[in-house]
């Protein structure tokens, strides 16, 4: 057996940031996907627009139906229990949503703004 599995497997909490960043690379490749579906880029503008064609209740907020929506969008069976999960790990205030502070904070680019 591998350390990597032997790690992962001894380690919950070294298994569950595994998970979590995996969540958070398919979230950002869904939004990409997304932005680039509305014939936008991947510049840090074109990243805040598709945050707001994604806020379809215009709330200024991505609820668990939105992130659910961005996600199947880009992969119709993505389990509804990893939605759930990767809006918990997005949420960092804990609110049930993702605002779009929390969403810029999942793209580094927008570390340097």
């Amino acid at each position: 057996r591998s350390d990597f599995l032997e790690l992962v497997e001894s380690s919950p909490d070294s298994a569950a940031a595994l998970k979590d960043m995996c969540r958070k690379r398919l979230f950002k490749k869904a939004v990409k996907a997304f932005s680039r579906a509305k014939n936008r880029g991947l510049e840090n503008d074109d990243l805040i627009q598709a945050f707001y064609d994604a806020d379809t209740s215009r709330t200024g907020h991505l609820s668990l139906d939105e992130v659910r929506e961005l996600m199947h969008r880009m992969d119709p069976d993505f389990p509804e229990h990893e939605v759930a999960a990767l809006l918990s790990f997005i949420d960092f205030d804990g609110d049930g949503q993702c605002s779009l502070e929390e969403f810029k904070r999942l793209f580094r680019s927008f570390e340097q703004i």
